[in-house]
């Protein structure tokens, strides 16, 4: 098992409305599952893993971490 998980890494956004945003990634507390949103400016945005870019992470570390938890 891989000591890392997305939670509270700092993420922006690569399109829409909030497109080279900033945030910090985080479970949605509203659904209690693998949904997450991205926090920015004290806002929880719905998102998709393909719609954001991890800073500060390895790449390897990352994919490994999605295989592992179904999402590749």
């Amino acid at each position: 098992m891989l000591n890392f998980d997305i939670t509270g890494q700092k993420a922006y956004v690569k399109d829409g409305p909030h497109r080279n945003q900033i945030g910090i990634i985080k479970r949605d507390s509203a659904e209690n599952s693998a949904k997450y949103v991205i926090v920015i400016d004290g806002m929880d945005i719905d998102i998709e893993l393909k719609d954001i870019v991890l800073i500060d992470v390895d790449v390897r570390q990352f994919h490994d971490w999605c295989e592992e938890q179904g999402y590749l």
